[in-house]
């Protein structure tokens, strides 16, 4: 997807450490807030068609707390519990408020009881106290006046309650659902008792792991996977896979969490994330490039050009042999060739007794060799596509400068925008579509035509980077471009730039999008082997052959 859906949320909500204590009225909001939303309502906002049609919402960290809070309080008003109560069912309810409400009403004993919270009517999940004669803490076993206690009657020393929480907390996000201390009571703890009882570090930490559990608990919505670090959050209630364009500008597959890997589909991703693992490509590369030890059988590497090997002592067995028969070196002299040459060897070949292990280590050589040539161009793409990044950041100078210096609107100079992330998008595909190749069938129809679609894509993309990269440094509106030949004003060349540019982007879209199309249906890779067999590339579209504008 293009775009990202924008929900107009208020950022200034509150999180359950700000609305616990507050009656059912206020938790509904302050009446005098929502004029203001209100009036922004009666403004007609207009988004961008990529904007509209999106399937899925980007959210902050304060919309997360929003849409949190108002899945609570719809769970508390239509289940009639307290708050504390609904975030807990909701939680143990992958957020699924439909979900929680068909369990409810089949039976809610049995919904509470697997939620850890006591039955209707029991009293409060707070701060109990028995203000009898003194009594002994089953932890401490100290003598206190009073105990506190969760609707489970099991109730401990404010102390012990303190130190409990305090270890909750430290041991990690699991501290949100943490039980009753009493060995194996299911009775969870309220929120209110780590408000209570917990330092402001704790406190912290503990609100963080509250709101950060509307996403980690829900599988449908999902953290921004971005490498670079991200606190955005996207929601998406499809059941397709697609690409996620978050606020970052980070695409990713919601499928997998990798990057946006188009035409690529997940299962070819992993498989290519594994074989790129440093111990996968050097079993590779010993197998193409070393012999065993017929005495110790550690893998040795010829780093010579003479026959005659020693397995190192350091880690081998010092046996000394001939790398081509790999025959005992005591038995080679002259009359076996010498030091270059073995008779041995050659007789053996003759017999088919290398046959086998000739062909092993071909057939590793080719697959390495092939690894490497997908491998590198994948990796510059891949260089090519965080380049764009740096550059973009040059863009914004130049474009403040014809802005300042010549009067140009910004939005005259947005083609550099546009061209510039065309190109990172082009990087991304290209550089998938080696993994693609990768993985597919070595001869046939649909190779020619993934190949040549692959290839007209790659040859507009390095022309519009180069565009970028190069003409546009060409250019200079403070005196006479060099390259008019003094026939041509720099503005007018200006102008002529950005509508090559632009007719160029254009351009280029099209060829991606047609390798897309071509490649990819719905999302999934396509099963070129169903292509016809008669498929030729002679029958392309004829915009498929445009050249360069």
């Amino acid at each position: 997807m293009d775009a990202s859906d924008h929900e107009s949320i208020a950022e200034d909500s509150a999180s359950e450490f700000e609305y616990a204590e507050h009656s059912d009225a206020d938790l509904m909001g302050n009446p005098s807030s929502h004029s203001g939303a209100e009036d922004n309502e009666d403004a007609m906002v207009i988004e961008p068609p990529e904007v509209r049609k999106a399937p899925y919402a980007t959210m902050s960290r304060s919309d997360v707390t929003e849409r949190q809070h108002k899945s609570v309080s719809d769970a508390s008003n239509l289940l009639d519990v307290s708050m504390q109560e609904a975030f807990l069912l909701l939680r143990e309810n992958a957020w699924d408020l439909d979900r929680l409400q068909e369990a409810w009403f089949d039976n809610e004993r049995k919904v509470r009881e697997k939620c850890g919270l006591g039955s209707r009517g029991t009293g409060a999940s707070s701060s109990s106290s028995l203000p009898l004669a003194p009594q002994t803490c089953p932890i401490c076993m100290s003598a206190v006046d009073s105990l506190v206690m969760l609707d489970c009657a099991h109730g401990f020393c404010p102390d012990c309650w303190r130190q409990y929480l305090h270890t909750q907390v430290d041991d990690g996000k699991a501290a949100i659902q943490a039980c009753c201390p009493q060995h194996k009571c299911g009775r969870r703890v309220p929120v209110d008792f780590f408000k209570k009882y917990c330092d402001e570090d704790r406190q912290k930490k503990y609100e963080e792991w509250y709101i950060r559990s509307y996403v980690d608990d829900n599988p449908n919505v999902k953290w921004c996977p971005n490498p670079a670090g991200c606190s955005y959050a996207c929601e998406y209630q499809g059941v397709d896979p697609i690409e996620i364009r978050c606020n970052c500008d980070y695409r990713w597959c919601w499928a997998c969490g990798e990057e946006a890997h188009r035409p690529a589909n997940c299962k070819t991703v992993a498989q290519w994330n594994v074989k790129n693992s440093a111990e996968s490509e050097n079993i590779g590369w010993i197998r193409a490039n070393t012999k065993r030890c017929p005495k110790c059988h550690r893998a040795i590497e010829k780093n010579q050009g003479c026959n005659h090997m020693a397995c190192s002592k350091a880690g081998g067995c010092g046996h000394e042999f001939c790398w081509l028969c790999l025959g005992d070196w005591s038995t080679h002299g002259t009359a076996t060739g010498g030091y270059y040459q073995c008779n041995i060897y050659d007789k053996q070949a003759k017999e088919g007794k290398h046959d086998d292990e000739e062909n092993t280590r071909l057939k590793a050589k080719h697959a390495l060799d092939k690894y490497m040539f997908y491998f590198e161009r994948f990796m510059d793409h891949d260089r090519g596509m965080k380049l764009t990044v740096r550059e973009e950041q040059d863009v914004e100078k130049r474009v403040q400068e014809l802005h300042d210096k010549h009067g140009f609107e910004i939005i005259e100079l947005q083609f550099l925008y546009d061209a510039l992330k065309q190109v990172r998008a082009c990087r991304r595909v290209l550089k998938w579509t080696y993994v693609y190749g990768y993985y597919l069938e070595e001869a046939g129809p649909e190779k020619n035509l993934f190949e040549y679609l692959q290839r007209n894509l790659e040859e507009k993309t390095d022309n519009l980077h180069e565009l970028l990269e190069k003409d546009f440094n060409l250019i200079t509106l403070d005196g006479q471009d060099a390259s008019s030949g003094g026939s041509e004003s720099p503005h007018a060349k200006f102008m002529d730039f950005r509508s090559h540019v632009t007719n160029f982007s254009n351009v280029t879209q099209k060829f991606l999008q047609q390798i897309l199309n071509a490649l990819c249906v719905g999302g999934s890779v396509l099963d070129m082997g169903s292509l016809p067999a008669d498929v030729k590339v002679d029958a392309l579209p004829a915009d498929l052959k445009m050249g360069r504008p």
